[in-house]
């Protein structure tokens, strides 16, 4: 009895050790795919596992393939949650510079997580061969195991939903290439007069972090003084990721779908109206079509791009774009100018944004060190409008041109706990992602206005197209973003926002030095 026992009591153990590996290799994989993982979700998981792990060819062919793939999605799955278009996109858009941003602001665990999937696979493939298991031997099994797994869990609900993203990203891409080169606007008319209009595209700028809005540290000196100001509290941005928004915020897109329109897009609109359009950027550039938002830039008459190619991975300052602003200001054109001016703004990682920042902020928490950095390149988003309107407001004395600015933000952030700092970043979306900044600065206005309205991103276009002078019959309504009257329609905002699984997160309050 007792040498039975001796016998068996390491195939126990071993056999029970490969039940627990197969069983959390099940709990992580559907965590990797971001599918439900509570125990009936586990069990057909696990069955199938079972039947599929210890023969070689299944193995090799379906479990290990499947079991790295997950392991490189699941990264991506932690912090987005499920592919949408905008996720996808915003992946392809992505410089070299900003992906190992992304990558070093992942918090260790999910990486351990995301290896753990590929390391359980082999650690229960091989504890299979060590104990001789045959499940192959009940085929009808094998089948059941596969049927209860496709009725219970659904896996391929994750892979049909991947490829029909990537199809209607890739359809996207295509209808850019096709359509960014051409004009669908007809009708368009300017009123006259000569005047410069700047428009200036903070990156990953909450509003909850502006002292213009409320934040009790005082980060926008000039924002709170400066006379002409009008307001906006209500703006939501076109989405949660820099290509998402802008695409829908800059073209005169499909607004229920939340989908933009490449031959609608606002720089063709004013140079059709006969405006002189100019797109100065701190993003990255690679080539033409690198992102939809640098084609767009493109069809810009003049454009600077300050990280093109070789200096793509390049941490350049958002002042380096003055100096080419005033270079281009200066030139002598008559009528209306249409300066984009595109910023790194506070993009992660923030520390890095604010080096050549006199009087940055500092903590005397290493907890909140890096929301410092945030509250810091706030900062220098209204030390950059700033400079602009002295930029500008030294060129109207010297020619009388009137001048008009606006400042709005892509999109927010959210806050998480990582490497025992809370930082703020786009590793998961918030309710707090749409709420950004909107501000208008004209050089003929008094006083200071605040409005209190809700404004969709999504009207955007057409709210600059009025601030510009311009009218397209029939294409474009009559849209003001600054008449203090909330849109009719929000296209589904509150919908989105609503299924937006996370806590509440609104700004903290950071203790300074």
């Amino acid at each position: 009895m007792n040498k039975n026992i001796s016998e068996w009591l390491p195939r126990i153990v071993i056999g029970g050790g490969y039940l627990i590996a197969v069983f959390l290799l099940a709990k992580f994989g559907l965590m990797g795919l971001n599918s439900p993982h509570k125990f009936f979700n586990m069990v057909p998981v696990f069955i199938f596992l079972c039947f599929f792990i210890p023969e070689k060819i299944t193995f090799w062919c379906v479990v290990f393939p499947l079991s790295v793939l997950i392991c490189l999605f699941s990264p991506v799955s932690y912090v987005y949650g499920n592919i949408d278009y905008q996720v996808l996109i915003s992946i392809i858009a992505t410089n070299v510079d900003e992906a190992s941003e992304f990558l070093l602001q992942v918090p260790i665990k999910v990486y351990l997580k995301s290896v753990l999937v590929p390391a359980l696979a082999l650690l229960s493939y091989f504890v299979s061969k060590k104990i001789v298991i045959r499940p192959w031997n009940k085929k009808a099994l094998v089948f059941i195991s596969v049927g209860v797994l496709t009725v219970c869990v659904k896996p391929t609900d994750f892979f049909y939903n991947f490829f029909s993203v990537y199809k209607e990203t890739n359809n996207n891409l295509d209808e850019l290439k096709k359509y960014v080169n051409s004009s669908s606007w007809t009708n368009v008319v300017l009123d006259g007069g000569e005047k410069d209009y700047v428009i200036i595209l903070g990156e990953s700028a909450r509003k909850d972090y502006f002292h213009l809005y409320g934040y009790p540290i005082a980060n926008t000196p000039f924002l709170d003084k400066v006379s002409g100001i009008s307001v906006v509290d209500g703006f939501t941005s076109g989405g949660v990721y820099t290509v998402g928004s802008l695409t829908n915020m800059l073209t005169d897109g499909e607004k229920i779908a939340w989908k933009p329109r490449y031959d609608r897009n606002l720089i063709d609109l004013a140079n059709s109206a006969g405006i002189k359009t100019y797109w100065l950027s701190n993003q990255g550039y690679i080539g033409v079509f690198d992102t939809p938002v640098t084609a767009i830039a493109n069809r810009a008459q003049d454009k600077v791009f300050l990280c093109k190619q070789k200096n793509a991975s390049k941490n350049i300052s958002d002042l380096s774009l003055l100096p080419v602003f005033q270079e281009k200001l200066n030139n002598d054109v008559k009528g209306k100018r249409l300066f984009v001016l595109h910023t790194i703004g506070s993009h992660p990682d923030a520390c890095r944004r604010v080096l050549d920042l006199k009087n940055s902020f500092k903590s005397r928490d290493y907890y909140f060190e890096y929301v410092a950095c945030y509250i810091s390149s706030i900062k220098k988003a209204d030390l950059f409008i700033s400079k602009v309107y002295d930029v500008l407001s030294r060129h109207k004395v010297s020619t009388g041109r009137e001048f008009s600015i606006i400042y709005v933000s892509d999109h927010g952030q959210m806050h998480s706990e990582s490497g025992g700092r809370l930082k703020l970043h786009n590793n998961a979306i918030s309710k707090f992602h749409y709420d950004v900044p909107l501000v208008k600065i004209d050089s003929q206005g008094e006083g200071r206005l605040f409005i209190e309205s809700e404004k969709s991103g999504l009207n955007f276009t057409a709210g600059i197209a009025s601030w510009l002078g311009i009218e397209a019959e029939g294409q474009l309504e009559k849209y003001d973003l600054f008449d203090g009257v909330s849109d009719q329609s929000d296209f589904g905002l509150k919908n989105r926002i609503e299924r937006i699984n996370s806590e509440p997160d609104p700004a903290v309050v950071v203790p300074l030095k």
